[in-house]
């Protein structure tokens, strides 16, 4: 539970603010870090380039792809009820990933996750194959973690590997890094609203460039990152 007294959040359950931390944490052993999700192709191509680009770019993919996607599809995870309704939306995310490369990365993380999770003692339904993202929301829901900080945490994982894509691909030092981060902070509580008040539209991805660039990823001459 969470209080609020003026300005100051008061933590009375610290237990779950630590289970946050840990599942969002960037050393949990998944290798998101060897992923950029399309933003390599997106610096090969020019339409990244310096600290103002990337901060069009992630306003964007986070706006109109991740917060209308992936955290839709996560909070429906968080809430299911059964096996069977967590199966369903797992596989309905992973038949909307647009392109052969974001299939792809899901599956990976999602089958590193669901190891660490079972390693864990995490009871994890039964599928052929697994989105991290619903993984993430299942995992969420079994230690109690809000919803808003399940948000909170994918938004926030995706845009701090963003920044790391970044500093080895532009490349950017951590000052202009940390000065983007700090400017898409209020773009990450946005959308986190945004995603609990439309839960009952349909799911979409609006980024159409992010799937072009991943498809040309693809076939890129050279690269860092598998995605």
């Amino acid at each position: 539970m969470v209080k609020t007294r003026g300005a100051v959040i008061i933590m009375t359950n610290s237990g779950h603010l630590i289970h946050a931390l840990h599942l969002f944490s960037p050393s949990l052993p998944i290798g998101a870090f060897a992923f950029s999700q399309g933003l390599e192709a997106a610096i090969e191509s020019r339409h990244v380039y310096d600290p103002e680009s990337l901060a069009r770019w992630c306003d964007s993919v986070m706006r109109f792809s991740l917060t209308t996607l992936d955290c839709h599809y996560a909070i429906h995870a968080y809430r299911a009820t059964s096996e069977s309704m967590f199966r369903d939306v797992n596989a309905e995310l992973l038949a909307s990933r647009e392109t052969r490369e974001l299939l792809q990365e899901d599956l990976r993380l999602g089958a590193a996750f669901k190891k660490w999770a079972t390693d864990q003692g995490i009871d994890v339904p039964d599928a052929r194959e697994y989105s991290v993202i619903c993984l993430y929301g299942w995992v969420a829901a079994r230690y109690e973690v809000p919803e808003e900080w399940l948000v909170t945490g994918i938004l926030w994982s995706w845009l701090d590997n963003q920044m790391l894509v970044a500093a080895k691909a532009i490349p950017l030092g951590q000052n202009a890094l940390q000065a983007v981060l700090a400017d898409l902070k209020p773009v990450i509580s946005e959308c986190v609203e945004h995603s609990i008040q439309s839960l009952g539209s349909e799911p979409s991805s609006t980024v159409p460039l992010l799937s072009i660039l991943s498809a040309q990823h693809e076939t890129q001459y050279s690269r860092l990152f598998r995605s």
